[in-house]
């Protein structure tokens, strides 16, 4: 129950499948380009588009479908885990959150004419107490968001198992959620259920470049829940 890190895509593909040979094998990555639905402060509807990187390490997946299958504008549905990392460039931080497909998950060829898939299950611990902003403008509003801190445990190239942990952020604009669950029991350390979607969110940094981030929004068809724990 305390280790479980799943997200569900389907979306179209930016360009061909990439495959490097690394040192201890192969890598195949995908662009992933996901649609999401939704309503304006207008009451309209509008279509947003948000891009993923998808990796995987699996030479059965590389070989039988990014090879051949994963070509540019193809409809994908993938299934693995969410992945935090970052890295150090011209002094400054950059993180990311990446998909990646291990033995336990897939990537398969589908028709455009499936329903929309962008589902997330986490359970992590929040880094810190949930922070709960009023939104400007007449229409008022929250946003709440968290860190929050999902471990993960994979095998090596080695075959050893290890163990990680992914820090991630989710943030809602659900009141209900924001009243009676985080503005009361959302506290550093507590161990919660997140089910949402993924969204990518960009913005110029103090130079002017363009930068990215990978998170989880909680909307209504999703949900946060504590989750109790056995006390010694």
């Amino acid at each position: 129950m305390f280790n479980q890190n799943f997200v569900s895509l389907t979306g179209r593909l930016g360009a061909d499948a990439e495959i490097k040979t690394i040192p201890n094998g192969r890598v195949g990555a995908l662009s992933l380009a996901v649609d999401h639905n939704f309503k304006n402060n207008a009451g309209k509807w509008q279509t947003a588009t948000s891009w993923f990187r998808v990796i995987t390490y699996m030479p059965w997946l590389i070989d039988n479908v990014l090879a051949s299958e994963a070509t540019k504008g193809r409809t994908m549905f993938i299934q693995g885990s969410l992945r935090s990392r970052s890295w150090d460039q011209n002094g400054k931080t950059y993180n990311t959150v990446e998909i990646e497909v291990d033995p336990s998950g897939g990537i398969v060829p589908i028709h455009d004419d499936n329903k929309p898939v962008n589902l997330v299950h986490l359970v992590g611990r929040l880094g810190d107490h949930a922070t709960i902003k009023t939104l400007p403008g007449q229409g008022g509003g929250k946003m709440a968001s968290f860190s929050l801190a999902a471990s993960r445990s994979f095998k090596d190239s080695a075959g050893q198992w290890q163990n990680a942990t992914d820090w991630l952020r989710v943030f809602t604009f659900q009141p209900s959620l924001i009243d009676k669950t985080l503005a009361k029991t959302a506290t550093k350390g507590r161990l919660v259920l997140v089910q949402g979607a993924l969204r990518a969110r960009e913005w110029p940094d103090e130079d002017g470049e363009i930068r990215k981030a990978i998170e989880i929004e909680v909307d209504g068809k999703g949900d946060i829940t504590p989750v109790l724990e056995d006390k010694p």
